[in-house]
């Protein structure tokens, strides 16, 4: 019986002027399931997300639920949270109000777009935040807001950049708790970039390594032992197992 795949990857290559960022990545997202996507900083992560949200321009094909991306996004909203950083929380919105931009493809009244706006805060346990400015919020309570305006797109796919940035591990078990049963209760297919192995291989059902290309399965036990990674992510790395999907240029791992 074939995979029903999410999102689809075919010889995607993006270049920053005469500079590629990701060259030639091929994958399939199973629905309904956690997608890793670690590597080094400058490997692509960030850069295939956003090629994948429709943000950046590239060479190859890329589709969402079996239709072209670009054609996809015309007519439907994806669930997309950006890098912390990326996101200024300076200006005067309440929490609520952010969740709310997430409905902007709903022809709703105002009251019904807060009601549903409330539920997904409930949902990341924000609903008591809901009238306070975002940036009086914690890094952490700020992301949980953000998920939920991407639950409130109702996409059934969300793109998730490397959320748990400048989080302690307390709070990012917490998180990968809340995106667990997140996924399942909406059946969810979940593509976040990481680049800590900490609670990954837990969680993850589907882990992938990019570092511009996708790491070849039988390279990655040689990818982790060099000095360079470790570096990257410090002494106490450990190898996690990986359980990949395949892809038409077999080039993922």
């Amino acid at each position: 019986m074939a995979h029903e795949y999410a999102l689809i990857l075919d010889s995607v290559t993006v270049r920053y002027d005469q500079k590629i960022a990701i060259f030639k990545v091929s994958l399939e997202l199973e629905k309904g399931k956690l997608h890793v996507l670690m590597g080094p900083n400058g490997g692509g992560k960030t850069t295939l997300i956003r090629a994948a949200a429709g943000l950046v321009s590239y060479r190859g094909k890329i589709k969402i639920y079996g239709i072209d991306s670009r054609e996809y996004l015309r007519r439907h909203a994806i669930g997309y949270l950006a890098q912390r950083g990326s996101t200024v929380y300076d200006f005067p919105m309440t929490a609520l109000g952010i969740v709310e931009m997430g409905r902007y493809r709903f022809r709703e009244s105002r009251k019904l777009k807060q009601e549903k706006a409330m539920e997904f805060l409930d949902e990341v346990d924000m609903a008591q935040y809901a009238h306070s400015p975002i940036g009086k919020l914690s890094g952490g309570q700020q992301q949980r807001v953000l998920i939920a305006r991407a639950l409130a797109t109702e996409s059934k796919l969300l793109l998730l950049d490397e959320p748990l940035t400048g989080m302690d591990p307390r709070s990012q078990s917490k998180f990968y708790d809340m995106i667990d049963s997140l996924k399942k209760r909406h059946e969810l297919t979940i593509l976040m970039s990481n680049h800590d192995v900490g609670f990954t291989s837990a969680y993850a059902e589907n882990i992938m390594c990019i570092n511009r290309e996708l790491v070849p399965r039988e390279q990655v036990a040689r990818l982790f032992s060099e000095p360079e990674v470790e570096k990257l992510y410090g002494p106490n790395i450990c190898l996690v197992e990986h359980h990949h999907l395949p892809s038409k240029e077999k080039d993922d791992v």
